[in-house]
Parts: structure tokens; C-alpha cells; sequence
């Protein structure tokens, strides 16, 4: 579920349609997801936000149709300085430093995967080690230790 090649870290977008376009481009490169992806991450995310406040840091969890999946990934990007992206259900603003991009062809593996996401960012430690982590395998391992 996680390539290392996918775990960008310190990228600088300067909104959170950049961000949004920056991973998603690593996950056309690597023929993950088909071309309509990024497009179709894009507008869900400002029809339905996926920011949210975690005790450590702000989170953004941006994910779209199946249909624009060829293959199942978790892309993993640390930005050096938070992006504003709006809060699930009420749309306040989350500055977000951590983006979780789900490409997920199954619908019960999306609940899954997002009820796992939300026990990691209650994980303090978890997402501090995250933030601090100086290469993509930590990332990696950090997320297994976490079950995911």
C-alpha cells in the first residue's frame, strides 16, 4: 500500500491546490491512478473537505473515485510549511502539515483505511515521529508500527 517513491517530503506548494496537484502527479507518474485523477482529487476536496485538527499537527486526508485508480497506494507528503485546507463536516480552516492522498479501487478498503488514518492522528507520538522522520522508510515504518 505505501512506495517509498510516493512519500514526498518538505514539499512547498503554496495552497493546497498545488499540494494537491504536486502528489498527485507522483501517483500518475507511477501509473497508480489514471490522468483524471488529479482533476477529480481536486473538486471532491472542495466539494467535500478532508482537513482535520490533530493534537499534533493539521492533517488533510484527499481522496476521490475508484474509477480513477489503477492501483491501490497511500501517497504520504510532509510539507516544510503548512497549507490551509478546510475542516471535514464544518469547513473551518486546518493547517495542514501532513497529507495522507488514498488511491483505493474498493469502497470497504476506503472505510478501513480512513477509520486506521483517524487512529493514527489521535497517536501523538505517532504523528510527531512522522514530522521529525528524516527519510521515507521511517515514514513507512512508522505507519506499519501503526497498522497500517
Amino acid at each position: 500500500m505505501f512506495d517509498e517513491e510516493i512519500v514526498l517530503l518538505d514539499i512547498t506548494p503554496k495552497d493546497s491546490t498545488e499540494a494537491l496537484s504536486m502528489v498527485s502527479d507522483e501517483l500518475i507518474k507511477k501509473a497508480v491512478v489514471k490522468e483524471s485523477y488529479k482533476d477529480a482529487v481536486i473538486k471532491r476536496e472542495k466539494e467535500f473537505p478532508t482537513g482535520l485538527n490533530a493534537p499534533s499537527c493539521g492533517i488533510a486526508i484527499p481522496h476521490t473515485d475508484a474509477i480513477h485508480v489503477n492501483k491501490p497506494q497511500i501517497a504520504i507528503a510532509r510539507l516544510a510549511q503548512p497549507v490551509k485546507f478546510l475542516q471535514m463536516g464544518d469547513g473551518a480552516d486546518v493547517e495542514a502539515k501532513l497529507i495522507f492522498m488514498l488511491a483505493l479501487k474498493e469502497p470497504h478498503a476506503q472505510l478501513e483505511t480512513l477509520q486506521k488514518l483517524m487512529a493514527l492522528i489521535q497517536n501523538e507520538t505517532a504523528v510527531t515521529e512522522l514530522i521529525a522522520a528524516k527519510d521515507s522508510k521511517t515514514v513507512i515504518n512508522v505507519l506499519k508500527e501503526n497498522d497500517l
